[in-house]
């Protein structure tokens, strides 16, 4: 049995990687649309205010799905199947946004069709890891807030804020851990023929073996996040800026005409936030997968001679080392 290698100490170029992921997506951008069709399947949360006005609406729903049950069920079990579709199809664009990628950085060429076609052979294995980490995660919080409900229920509620606490710090490292292995174990099932179960014990080990840089990927991803949510914010400023004095003059020309520019309007900001969604996507998980192969030690230098063997046997190869 093979020893656990330990981690080499090696320095990872971090900006590098950041100006690389960016170069790759500039230079190749029908990975936009890989981008795209992994924000279809991760829509973002929207919150409503929580006033009179809602609350009337909200019996009047009420109400309305009490009398036809019959049809909001088939309408919420409709949106399901809607739901969990976008969800594999986003699981399709990842895997072929990841296996493009891996040729582009080897020198070699691809287009949408090609990753297409690879993306749907990881869809099952995605799949059911998706499941198994979402399991993971929903027992965790089980066991972690069945404590905190107890102390509640009794009134102990000094008791149950400090355990709550203690909870949710038990609780962070272990989402980073598993967020991360999560991921690792993604390319490994794309990039490599390892099931599922192997992959998430050679991405496990992988974050063991390289925490450190890990880590320091992962917060400097993070600040990525923001510096894009900022700018997100900024455009949508100037936008309202734009469009809320333009609409108030439409409005004062005629119900019809302000129905226009409303649809208008709203079909620019759904273009604009898929637009943004879909680069930035498309670039963060260039950026991982560049940091995954650099971390994975996979040789892919463009000074390099490209190696006939296919990428996968290589990331299984080192997989199994690891």
């Amino acid at each position: 049995m093979n020893k656990t290698k330990k981690p080499t100490g090696r320095e990872i170029a971090f900006i590098e990687i950041l100006k690389k992921a960016g170069q790759i997506v500039w230079q190749n951008k029908f990975l936009f649309w890989f981008g795209f069709l992994m924000t279809l399947g991760s829509p973002g949360s929207f919150n409503v205010g929580n006033n009179e006005g809602w609350n009337k609406k909200s019996d009047a729903i009420r109400s309305f799905a009490e009398i036809h049950w019959q049809l909001v069920l088939a309408i919420g079990l409709a949106l399901f199947i809607f739901g969990i579709l976008l969800f594999l199809l986003s699981l399709v664009g990842k895997a072929g946004l990841v296996q493009s990628i891996s040729l582009i950085i080897q020198n070699r060429k691809t287009n949408f069709r090609e990753g297409w076609k690879a993306g749907k052979k990881s869809l099952w294995n995605l799949f059911k890891l998706s499941l198994l980490f979402f399991f993971a995660i929903f027992i965790i919080v089980l066991v972690l807030s069945i404590p905190v409900i107890f102390l509640a229920v009794r009134g102990s509620w000094i008791s149950a804020i400090l355990v709550g606490l203690l909870a949710i710090a038990i609780f962070i490292p272990l989402a980073f851990i598993l967020a991360l292995t999560n991921i690792f174990a993604e390319f490994y099932i794309i990039l490599s023929s390892l099931k599922v179960w192997s992959a998430v014990e050679a991405g496990y080990n992988l974050l063991i073996q390289n925490i450190k840089n890990s880590f320091i990927f992962f917060l400097l991803m993070l600040a990525v996040n923001m510096i894009v949510g900022i700018i997100f914010l900024f455009i949508f400023i100037i936008t309202l800026l734009i469009l809320v004095p333009t609409g108030i003059i439409f409005y004062g020309l005629g119900k019809i005409i302000f129905g226009i520019f409303l649809g208008l309007a709203i079909l620019l900001a759904l273009t604009i936030l898929f637009f943004i969604s879909s680069v930035f996507l498309a670039y963060k998980t260039t950026a991982w997968t560049l940091f995954f192969y650099e971390i994975a030690s996979i040789k892919t230098s463009e000074t390099e001679k490209v190696s006939e063997e296919k990428p996968e046997k290589e990331i299984a190869a080192a997989a199994e080392k690891a």
